[in-house]
């Protein structure tokens, strides 16, 4: 006769596979959204940093109009160094207070895209924005 326990078994003949084929999915879409949570955490440091090295290298210069331009350079090489790339990268310089003794802050703003992440073609872009500020040297010309 038949043994139960075979036949109980027989039942349950591919639900490994029907199991599995459920779950990729899923975790395919929990691994693109760890990576696109990762990217944008990246992006934030990264530019975090831009604003940073802007407002530094603002400070250093003696002029408005050189201050925002090395602000802009510096912001650029640190994005471009960084890998992220941004649909659009600006630059603000607050030099009000560009005088020995005074600050100056640069805020970095990038629109990251999302369609490329992880090749999931998620629409839509993330603006992300950094202010740093950078005290002017007291004892440099003024």
């Amino acid at each position: 006769m038949n043994n139960p326990r075979t036949r109980r078994c027989r039942g349950d003949a591919g639900t490994a596979a029907g199991e599995l084929i459920v779950l990729i999915p899923m975790i395919m879409l929990l691994l693109g959204f760890a990576i696109m949570v990762g990217r944008l955490s990246t992006s934030g440091q990264d530019v975090t940093s831009a604003s940073r090295d802007a407002a530094r290298a603002a400070s250093l210069r003696q002029y408005p109009a050189a201050a925002q331009a090395d602000a802009n350079q510096a912001a650029t090489n640190t994005m471009s160094k960084s890998g992220i790339g941004c649909q659009s990268l600006s630059v603000s310089v607050d030099t009000s207070q560009l005088q020995p003794g005074g600050q100056v802050s640069a805020t970095v703003t990038c629109v990251v895209g999302l369609g490329d992440v992880a090749g999931l073609g998620i629409p839509g872009t993330r603006t992300v924005t950094a202010t740093s500020t950078s005290p002017v040297d007291t004892h440099r010309g003024g």
